[in-house]
């Protein structure tokens, strides 16, 4: 930012010791009268893209990007010596329904066990699924960088007790660490099934030793059945995503719901390298954000380590590649509850422009001094500069990060009047409004205005400059920073 703020005043400076050596009109100047601000010129025209509804998902079981698929078995899991008796069921405090869930029908249990040796497996049966009911089940830990641990989930023969070896899911993420806001760790393993059939149905979860094993590192298992849910489920894992294509002017969905507190929504996305842009507005409606729901980005490494990706003010930055949205709650839920998630290019900025000031003697205070007709602040006083920003296209950019700096040269740094800066984010048409709070002018330049009524007004000439941060597009203006006038001077 140190580094920033001297380009910034180094540029400013420059254009402020043009200003100076530019030729003072010789004719006798009198303040603008027009009440039309001086507006920067542009032959781009803005176009607005309108944001679409998604009506309609499709699935995209085994991306490319996720390294393994989960109908290959490379473990061999052992079905005829279960641990199943160091399996404990676990009292823990559970995201909460919400009063709108009432009427609907759900069961949720939480178990603990450990497994003593590497590729050792850890089994929980039978579950039993009614017609129509959903199952889902969450692996949570070990809590440890040297164990990773997968989930698989089989039916199972209620006639002979035996489980089918043959997976009907799977969740085989690689241990990566991610910073949540509950603490460090590594994504859950998630997986379910819906019971299609018109009888009912036994299931059967295994806990599987990939790599490492703890006698002292638990692993907990959460285990929920569901008569209430939306009509995409089941898809708990970036295994499952579902597709979200998005326009120019962002896509949304609402037609997705959260009805248990370890439902996971996954949806891929994919960046071409033909775009104009290099970030993602990823965001929820705000009941949703209010229950607690959170929407991320994870990219996938090799190994299927999944990397949530940091987000400032919604934005993600992305490069060429796919990518994966997962949407749960860090509270509370309800299958009544239709959220919306909104995934919105942040376009990438071609141009900035100053589109006008404001102050307390408005918008058209453009005095027509000897260096020209240029926008006048008092001091002392709040002075807001507006502008947009756009990509080469003529697009507005929208959630652009952009930087604003006022530079009077007049003024020492040591004085802390010399410089004031701020920050905003554009808005949906790509416009930003930045209010700074100027100090007082040192009057550095007298200018006689000769008329029936006489004055000479004190100003200093200032700069402005805009800029789309980390990026050199920038524009600038000179400002008048007026100190007072003297009648008849």
């Amino acid at each position: 930012m140190k580094r920033f703020k001297k380009a910034i005043a180094v540029m400013l400076s420059m254009m402020l010791l043009f200003a100076f050596e530019m030729t003072a009109n010789a004719s006798e100047n009198t303040e603008a009268t027009s009440n039309q601000a001086i507006k920067v010129e542009s032959d781009i025209q803005l176009t607005t893209v309108n944001e679409d509804v998604i009506k309609r998902l499709t699935r995209a079981d085994k991306p490319d990007s996720v390294t393994s698929s989960v109908y290959v078995m490379q473990e061999n899991l052992n079905f005829k010596t279960p641990e199943t008796t160091s399996l404990k069921r676990e009292s823990i405090s559970s995201l909460k329904a919400s009063p709108m869930a009432a009427s609907a029908t759900a069961s949720s249990a939480t178990y603990s066990g450990t497994i003593t040796q590497e590729g050792g497996t850890q089994f929980l049966y039978p579950i039993y699924l009614q017609p129509g009911e959903l199952l889902q089940s969450q692996l949570d830990g070990p809590f440890s960088a040297q164990l990773d641990y997968d989930l698989y989930l089989y039916e199972f023969d209620m006639t002979t007790g035996d489980i089918n070896p043959n997976a009907i899911d799977a969740s085989t993420y690689g241990t990566y660490f991610n910073n949540y806001e509950q603490g460090a760790a590594s994504l859950p393993e998630n997986v379910g099934t819906r019971n299609a059939a018109g009888y009912e149905k036994a299931y059967a979860i295994a806990v599987h030793a990939k790599k490492g094993s703890s006698i002292n590192d638990p692993f907990y298992l959460t285990v929920d059945t569901s008569s209430s849910y939306d009509a995409y489920e089941p898809d708990e894992s970036a295994f499952h995503a579902y597709n979200f294509t998005f326009s120019t002017g962002g896509s949304s969905l609402n037609s997705r719901s959260i009805h248990s507190g370890i439902d996971n929504d996954w949806y891929q996305v994919t960046i071409p390298a033909s775009r104009n842009y290099d970030a993602l507005n990823v965001k929820l409606d705000s009941v949703s954000d209010g229950y607690g729901y959170k929407a991320e980005v994870y990219g996938a490494l090799t190994g299927n380590q999944m990397v949530l990706l940091p987000q400032t003010n919604h934005n993600v930055s992305l490069n060429t590649g796919t990518y994966y949205v997962r949407v749960y709650t860090t509270n509370q839920y309800s299958p009544n509850h239709l959220y919306t998630l909104t995934l919105k290019p942040v376009l990438r900025a071609g141009k900035i422009e100053i589109t006008g000031y404001d102050s307390p003697n408005g918008p058209n205070d453009y005095p027509n001094y000897s260096y020209g007709r240029h926008y006048r602040a008092n001091q002392r006083s709040n002075f807001t500069v507006k502008g947009v920003v756009k990509t080469t296209d003529g697009y507005p950019v929208a959630n652009a990060p952009v930087d604003v700096t006022w530079l009077n040269q007049n003024w020492t740094e040591s004085s802390g009047n010399r410089t004031r800066t701020g920050t905003a984010y554009t808005d949906q048409n790509g416009a930003f409004s930045v209010t700074l709070s100027l100090p007082s002018s040192t009057g550095s330049i007298a200018e006689y205005l000769s008329g029936a009524i006489s004055f000479t007004h004190y100003y200093d000439l200032s700069g402005v400059a805009v800029q789309v941060s980390g990026t050199s597009i920038i524009d600038t203006d000179i400002v008048y920073h007026f100190a007072y006038s003297i009648y008849g001077g």
